[in-house]
């Protein structure tokens, strides 16, 4: 009897993205995380150099009290906010891949939502931006629309 050759296994993560377009040739991706076992909806936004929580998400739905200020001006979508918060989320789920520990700014998204809310798009509860996307080795793939995670 003729064996199989053996295969390598590959561990891929992959997490389906939303794509949604907002006005013509305006689009914005999104995706589903658990943050502390919460479903969280996000942005995927490879320009936001950190991820961030909504600030009234965190305190109604995570309700921690574990928010530390940080005095260092932050950017958001459309919006200079020269103070934040930040959280240390106890785990993030991205499909398969987890982050334990995690520091993530907490800022009030509540601008963003209004904007969606204009444009009939769902609300968001979070951004998740590059460091994550780096430390992850993330590809984005938009014809298959996925997220792809390496680590």
């Amino acid at each position: 009897m003729p064996t199989t050759p053996k295969r390598k296994l590959i561990h891929k993560k992959e997490v389906k993205l939303e794509i949604v377009e907002l006005q013509a040739e305006s689009f914005h991706v999104f995706l589903h995380v658990l943050v502390n076992h919460k479903k969280v909806r996000m942005l995927l936004d490879t320009g936001a150099s950190k991820t961030v929580l909504d600030k009234e998400f965190v305190e109604s739905k995570l309700k921690t009290s574990k928010l530390e200020s940080s005095n260092n001006p932050t950017s958001s979508l459309h919006a200079t906010v020269q103070s934040s918060n930040i959280m240390t989320a106890k785990s993030i789920a991205i499909g398969s891949s987890k982050l334990k520990d995690y520091m993530i700014t907490v800022l009030d998204l509540a601008h963003v939502n209004k904007t969606y809310k204009m444009v009939k798009c769902k609300p968001i509860q979070g951004i998740l931006g590059s460091d994550i996307l780096v430390e992850k080795q993330a590809i984005i793939d938009y014809g298959k629309k996925q997220l792809k995670l390496k680590k």
